[in-house]
């Protein structure tokens, strides 16, 4: 699911969970609208990153940084 679809499905759960807190707390609402909030959340949460990792270094310097060098 795509982040813009998930975000979707999340505003529609909170309409529905605010429209059951409005309907004196009907509780099938508040769980309808829970459960499809809890569900974009989630489908959001799964996705994975695909390519390359990123070029990460925690030493300072090296040969890209040259101005990061140990002084020595």
């Amino acid at each position: 699911m795509k982040a813009s679809g998930a975000l979707g499905v999340f505003v529609v759960g909170l309409a529905v969970l605010m429209i059951g807190v409005v309907k004196e707390f009907n509780v099938a609402l508040l769980v309808i609208g829970g459960l499809l909030m809890l569900g974009a959340v989630a489908a959001t949460a799964q996705r994975r990153r695909t390519g390359p990792d990123p070029e990460v270094t925690l030493r300072p310097g090296g040969s890209g940084r040259p101005w990061r060098r140990p002084k020595g």
